[in-house]
């Protein structure tokens, strides 16, 4: 019974959780993203009785939309994180390597770059050279994660906006 008495409410109470956390992201995305994602229209509040409201917001297609989109957004979210924390760090390691050199060169007892007593880069210019690369590796990265961001709009569009209409032929 603890199940049925418990269970069932936390069920509809998550169910509406779950369409108010898709609408912040629908706003959010709309704002951050400069993506414009026409609201869906909600016929709950004009049912009269609870009991209405809840048997319509199951039956509304957003209800599960919603759902869907932050099952989808879940490990959209994990590879941009890890996408950007990766591009980001490499390309700033990058970018600090000349100047880590050019204050570490003097200290005793530090090697710089060097792998089983053989030093992989021993002249300035290489060191310049990986400083410039990590230059363009940052402006690739940013790229790369606008596109995601631009994904992640795309999707919010896609499953929490009000569906287009469909033009007739002819």
């Amino acid at each position: 019974m603890i199940i049925t008495l418990v269970g069932i409410p936390l069920l509809v109470l998550m169910s509406f959780l779950w369409y108010w956390i898709a609408i912040f992201e629908r706003q959010y995305t709309s704002y951050f993203l400069g993506i414009d994602i026409k609201p869906v229209k909600n016929k709950v509040s004009k049912q009269k009785t609870l009991w209405k409201k809840i048997v319509m917001h199951w039956k509304q297609p957003i209800t599960w939309k919603s759902l869907a989109y932050l099952f989808i957004k879940f490990p959209l979210g994990i590879v941009s994180f890890v996408a950007l924390v990766t591009m980001i760090s490499v390309s700033v390691s990058f970018i600090a390597t000349p100047i880590a050199y050019y204050f570490l060169r003097n200290v005793e007892g530090f090697t710089f770059m060097v792998i089983n007593g053989v030093s992989i880069i021993p002249q300035a210019w290489q060191l310049v050279f990986i400083g410039i690369i990590g230059v363009f590796f940052l402006f690739l990265s940013m790229h790369i994660l606008n596109g995601l961001a631009y994904v992640s709009g795309l999707l919010a569009k896609v499953l929490l906006g009000e569906p287009g209409k469909k033009r007739k032929k002819g």
